[in-house]
């Protein structure tokens, strides 16, 4: 740079001295093209210049990044360090996790990394209950409708008030499809464990594997479908609701063109007798020896037609105890069983828009430990310890009417009899009956509030009776 500028200066030095010594014009004009040459000359240096800088720039860029990538791969990825030169700490990329996604069944999603579907849910549910007599301290006959427990002769604590929550639940399921069949579970809890306190309780724990189901659900002797809508957790006298353990296949097909079920089932025996040391005080209570040999064997046939669904159930048990875990009189025989059944209706009818008719029959000599939990014997043993079963029946028909889209109202009716032997204590049920009526608001899908009124009532083998008035208030809300 600093040789063109003294080329510069010279040439123009004799430039000027040419013009004042009067130089002919020749050389003026060579002096001039020359001068306008050394110019570009210089505009060219410029440039030179300026692009050696920027290639210098690029050149000690490039070099850092090259120092930074060789110190990233040669530290581990949890820990980034700078370079002596640079200090420039370098962010290891972290690898990308799969998101979660939607089940193949509604409300469900998939666990990452599996082809398992996972779904939970529940509700909390609030009853707020005024009895017109009580059924004692700390008995659920105050929580829900259990006949056993309805005071004789209203002899009890009047006006009663119970706040509980203890029908809140919590369920989860899962969906696995595989090349044998879709793999299904299904575990659901409340809290109904204990009376004076909120216990988690098991309802229902079962899998399902293609036609297969085992586990702990609703036992095959009863509709589902046709269990009447109501705030009480029992629900009608005569209603079958009851769950327990079993093993059930379940086929389905056609018959000219309409939908049938066939299920059979194999479910927990357990004999509940009425012995000697029965006593009034606890008229809940029934023996179970645990003496039984072989399951409970139920069929049952569904039908599904548009219009609603029907079902038609058989039952066959043996009923059994013997004198080592029976505590009867002292000459009773070594063991004692007999064989016995029942059969059982049920349906749920629509009739018009959403309205429908939902009703249950039940008759037969060992039924009594299916009509509801301790409620009725399947078989009394006399004071020579023999058994004898008792003949049961009942039924069950509901109504429910739908007001609109959020009302909706079911007014229920139920009857339960046994035919009691002679030598049974007189304190003894012979019969039982209830009715119901609610109204029930759902404005959403995930909350119902709901009023209902109760009236129960069972009568003793001696004509002595006893009723109960009840009226619930709930709320429940869905998660």
């Amino acid at each position: 740079m600093i040789r063109h500028t003294t080329l510069y200066l010279v040439v123009s030095t004799m430039f000027f001295s040419v013009e004042a010594s009067a130089a002919d014009d020749d050389m003026r004009i060579l002096l001039k093209e020359l001068i306008k040459q050394v110019e570009e000359l210089k505009s060219h240096a410029v440039q030179s210049d300026v692009r050696v800088r920027e290639l210098e720039n690029s050149l000690d860029k490039e070099r850092k990044e090259n120092r930074q990538l060789i110190a990233a791969r040669s530290i581990p990825k949890a820990v980034a360090m700078a370079t002596p030169t640079d200090a420039v700490a370098v962010e290891p990329k972290k690898e990308a996790k799969p998101p979660v996604t939607l089940g193949d069944v509604k409300d469900t999603f998939k666990i990452p990394g599996t082809d398992t579907s996972l779904g939970f849910g529940g509700f909390v549910k609030l009853d707020v209950i005024e009895n017109s007599v009580s059924a004692g301290t700390n008995k659920a006959g105050d929580l829900y409708l259990f006949v056993p427990q309805i005071p004789i002769s209203n002899r009890g604590e009047n006006s009663q008030l119970a706040f509980n929550a203890r029908e809140s639940r919590f369920w989860l399921k899962s969906f696995t499809p595989s090349r044998w069949g879709n793999i299904n579970t299904y575990l659901e809890l409340d809290l109904f464990g204990a009376v004076d306190s909120y216990t988690p309780r098991l309802r229902h724990a079962y899998g399902t594997f293609g036609n297969l189901l085992a586990g702990q659900t609703w036992t095959t002797f009863v509709n589902e479908l046709a269990l009447a809508d109501t705030l009480d957790l029992n629900g009608p006298v005569g209603t079958a609701k009851f769950r327990q353990p079993l093993v059930r296949w379940t086929q389905s097909f056609t018959v000219a063109g309409q939908s049938m079920e066939f299920q059979a089932a194999a479910e927990m025996p357990n004999s509940a007798l009425y012995t000697s040391n029965w006593t009034p005080t606890a008229p809940e209570t029934l023996t179970t020896g645990g003496a039984d040999r072989y399951p409970d064997m139920i069929v049952r046939l569904n039908y599904k037609p548009d219009w609603g669904n029907l079902s038609l159930a058989g039952m066959g048990r043996q009923i059994r105890m013997t004198s080592s875990t029976t505590p009867v009189i002292s000459n009773v025989k070594a063991s004692q069983e007999a064989w016995g059944g029942a059969i059982s209706l049920a349906g749920k009818i629509n009739i018009f828009e959403l309205d429908n008719i939902r009703f249950t029959l039940n008759y037969g000599n060992a039924f009594g430990r299916y009509s509801a939990v301790d409620r009725m014997e399947d078989a009394a043993v006399d004071a020579a310890g023999n058994l004898h079963q008792v003949n049961i029946y009942s039924a069950v028909v509901a109504y429910q009417h739908w007001w609109n889209k959020a009302w909706r109202s079911s007014v229920a009716y139920g009857f339960e009899q046994a035919d009691q032997p002679g030598f049974v204590n007189q304190a003894m049920t012979r019969q039982a009956q209830s009715t119901h009526a609610n109204l029930l608001w759902s404005p959403i899908l995930q909350a119902t509030l709901g009023l209902e009124y109760i009236y129960g009532m069972r009568e003793l083998i001696d004509g002595r009776s006893g009723s109960l008035s009840r009226v619930q208030l709930s709320a429940r809300y869905n998660f």
